[in-house]
């Protein structure tokens, strides 16, 4: 199941939790633990995106920076004047 698949679950679980009939103990105690799961996926996922966001922009700056540190072909011909 992946990342957002299992936060979607847990969200879901989350919203139900207070109508499920379960003693006020266990319900807070569930409701701890899947706000929990929920907040340590959405940091995840969100520093995944984050680090693959920064790795697209640095790949750029490398590509750019290597485009001008190659020096111009010289010229194959010298001008008369």
């Amino acid at each position: 199941m992946s990342r957002t698949s299992t936060l979607i679950l847990l969200g879901v679980l989350t919203i139900l939790t207070p109508f499920s009939g379960l003693p006020i103990a266990f319900r807070n105690l569930l409701a701890v633990i899947f706000g929990a799961c929920v907040a340590a996926i959405g940091l995840t996922l969100r520093a995944r995106e984050a680090r693959h966001t920064m790795d697209s922009v640095s790949g750029e700056a490398r590509s750019m920076q290597q485009s001008t540190e190659t020096p111009p072909p010289p010229p194959s011909s010298v001008s008369p004047i």
